[in-house]
């Protein structure tokens, strides 16, 4: 246009009697723009009528590159200060949107070179758009007005032209106005009215994806001193998007956003307010500063959590974070309302306000019922020793209670908790009872330090009061027996990834008594745990222990120790074990059939004890009495160094002595026993069935 304008120039005046004229300019420029070979034909003398082709035209602020354009202009306007083609028709063999046929009005600036164009019937795709441009040594000005456009022609159309977008592939369709305004290569103003329909789109990484998503969006941006505000809308009420590792279903959860700020010019966003509206999920509003140029782009926060309502918060924003955990699948409702802060990119306090919350896993492994309470934590740290804990903390109060519950399924009774949390420490600030199955964990104090490192410490001092031990296995999926678990947790304590016990740990199982002294535990929890114990018992009931394990009938007690303990990665290393029949038992001494049998098997008599049994009278009786029983091991470098109560005649040694008519020994003749080959001996007894005595 402005081609056709300096030729009209160049010929025009009073009393011309030409009728065409015709000229070639090599190479001509405007405020931001370039042509080159232009050739123009006019004709005259009525209604001055132009033809102009242009074989390249540029605008190289924009990486704008037209070829072979031809405009058409029936009438040319002239007047002092431009010359304006009204009804023009233009077409371009190749442009960043492929070969164009447009109509429109053309204006060129005769004074300051400028150019105004008003563009209709672009097609994009199978789309369409109307195009208003204007360039100027002020600055340049375009509004674009899209009807239903394709988007992957306008991501095509993006990188011809060398704008900045993600690499993916898309389907879908973008409506709206585009209006953008700035001076040589920078952007001034912007204002974006646009509905995206039915997008479809991924990434080669996998990390997003849409469906069907529709949205709309709104904004503006202009200066603002060296920077430039902007305020931001979003809506969507349709499809799904996935942004690793979240996905929202809109359509189930609309969401409504926006933002207003700065975006500074060192690239980073000062987001003044937000606001997030996102329907039965979370409403949420706050402040923030993001710098995409950080290794942490989210530098700073200040969320004012409004409303987080479950399930729909778990579905969103907490499930795809746990598909790899035992936390999947979890039931929730309830919701949560508070304020979180960040500050330098890393979280700064948190306070949290939880309502008639619940949760549960489908597998007992963790259930809580109507959780509520406030929870507050602060970046500060709490550098007091473990000997002051009964001192004032500086920290906010916190309380925590629940219904009842389930914890690796062992049922939880009704608890309130009373704490502080700062930094990576955690202190309970009261004696607090946790009710399990038909007894409790009274905790005289809990405290946590360092948590989330390598360095993580904690110390507990605790009253286990009496539990059911038929339950707990229940629970475990043990064998069943009787009896109940009790006694005091004194110093249990974590330093140096060693887990001890300053106390020895009481419990009442099989009708008598068991303690656990000098627990040590090494790197508990890496690959390759180490643990250090001796254990005693006293007075347990013979008859309690063989039925809960399916060895065989025995009546009577037995007492014993295992002293040196030794397991590494939770397997027998070391230990010097003995088990017998206490001195002062004056209880009932019975044997069965099978449980001789399975005892003569442990000491390498098995055969001797089974023809035994099968000859004779002693095929007759299905139990018999003893005098007393016993056997001792001392596990060294997977050998186990077997013994009984006394020496028997040949080298053995009386692992049973019997008593009275009719009377059956049993004695061993191993001395050392390979112990993987024990255990697993010891493991087939406790599935057998037992002899068949004949």
């Amino acid at each position: 246009m402005t081609l056709i304008a300096l030729a009209g120039l160049s010929i025009w005046g009073p009393g011309r009697a030409v009728e065409q004229v015709s000229f070639e300019v090599e190479r001509i420029a405007g405020a931001g723009w370039q042509a080159e070979g232009i050739v123009v034909q006019l004709m005259l003398p009525q209604r001055t009528a132009a033809v102009a082709t242009i074989a390249r035209l540029r605008v190289p602020q924009q990486k704008l590159d037209v070829r072979n354009v031809r405009v058409d202009c029936r009438a040319l306007d002239v007047t002092s200060s431009a010359i304006v083609c009204a009804d023009a028709r233009l077409h371009a063999d190749a442009s960043p949107v492929g070969a164009q046929s447009l109509t429109g009005r053309l204006t060129y600036g005769r004074t300051d070179g400028s150019i105004d164009m008003q563009l209709d019937g672009m097609r994009i795709g199978e789309g369409t758009a109307a195009l208003t441009a204007s360039s100027s040594d002020a600055g340049w000005n375009v509004k674009a007005t899209l009807h239903r456009v394709g988007m992957q022609p306008l991501m095509q159309l993006a990188t011809q032209l060398h704008l900045p977008t993600a690499q993916f592939e898309a389907q879908g369709m973008v409506s709206g106005s585009i209006s953008v305004r700035g001076a040589g290569d920078a952007l001034l103003f912007a204002d974006i009215d646009t509905k995206v329909e039915a997008l479809v789109a991924n990434n080669p990484e996998g990390t997003l994806a849409s469906d069907q998503f529709s949205f709309g969006m709104r904004a503006h941006l202009e200066p603002a001193g060296r920077d430039r505000s902007f305020n931001v809308r979003f809506e969507s009420a349709h499809g799904q998007a996935y942004a690793q590792p979240l996905f929202v279903d809109f359509g189930v959860h609309a969401m409504t956003a926006d933002a207003r700020g700065l975006w500074r010019s060192d690239g980073s966003l000062q987001i003044d307010q937000f606001h997030i509206d996102h329907d039965a999920v979370a409403q949420a509003q706050g402040t923030a500063l993001v710098d995409p140029a950080a290794e942490q782009p989210l530098r700073s926060l200040d969320l004012d959590l409004r409303n987080l309502k479950f399930p729909g918060a778990y579905d969103t924003y907490f499930q795809p974070m746990l598909l790899d955990t035992s936390f999947k699948a979890l039931k929730t409702s309830g919701a949560i309302a508070g304020r979180l802060a960040m500050r330098e990119g890393l979280p700064h306090s948190a306070e949290l306000h939880l309502r008639d919350v619940s949760v549960d896993d489908d597998s007992r492994n963790l259930i809580l019922r109507s959780v509520n309470g406030d929870w507050f934590w602060e970046d500060t740290e709490d550098d007091r020793s473990d000997d002051e804990v009964d001192e004032p903390v500086r920290s906010r109060e916190s309380t925590l209670s629940w219904q009842s519950g389930v914890l690796l399924n062992l049922d939880l009774g009704a608890t309130r908790l009373r704490f502080s949390t700062q930094g990576r420490q955690f202190r309970l600030l009261e004696p607090t009872k946790l009710p399990v199955f038909d007894g409790a964990v009274s905790l005289d104090s809990f405290r946590i330090r360092n948590a989330g490192l390598p360095t993580v410490a904690f110390m507990v001092d605790a009253d286990i009061e009496p539990i059911s031990v038929q339950q707990l296995c229940r629970a475990f999926g043990w064998p069943e027996f009787g009896g109940r678990i009790g006694g005091r947790i004194s110093k249990l304590r974590l330093r140096d990834n060693v887990i001890t016990l300053g106390t020895t740990l009481e419990a009442s199982v099989f009708d008598g008594h068991v303690s656990i002294s000098d627990l040590r535990l090494e790197q508990p929890f890496s690959n390759w745990p180490r643990l250090q114990s001796s254990i005693t018992l006293d007075n347990l009931d013979l008859n309690l222990v063989t039925s809960a394990f399916s060895f065989g009938s025995i009546t009577g007690r037995l007492s014993g120790y295992v002293h040196g303990l030794k397991l590494f990665n939770w397997q027998p290393a070391a230990f010097d074990a003995r088990l017998f029949t206490p001195a002062d038992d004056r209880s009932r001494h019975r044997i069965s059939q099978r449980a001789v049998q399975n005892i003569g098997n442990i000491g390498g008599g098995g055969a001797g004890v089974t023809a035994a049994l099968s000859s004779g009278v002693m095929r007759f009786f299905d139990d018999f009495n003893y005098d007393r029983l016993g056997i001792s091991c001392r596990l060294e470098n997977d050998v186990c160094i077997l013994d009984g109560i006394a020496p028997a005649p040949h080298g053995g040694y009386y692992l049973v002595k019997g008593r009275g008519l009719p009377r059956i020994d049993v004695i061993g003749g191993a001395h050392r026993v390979d112990w993987p080959r024990l255990v697993q001996q010891l493991i087939a007894i406790t599935e057998s069935n037992g002899p068949v005595v004949q």
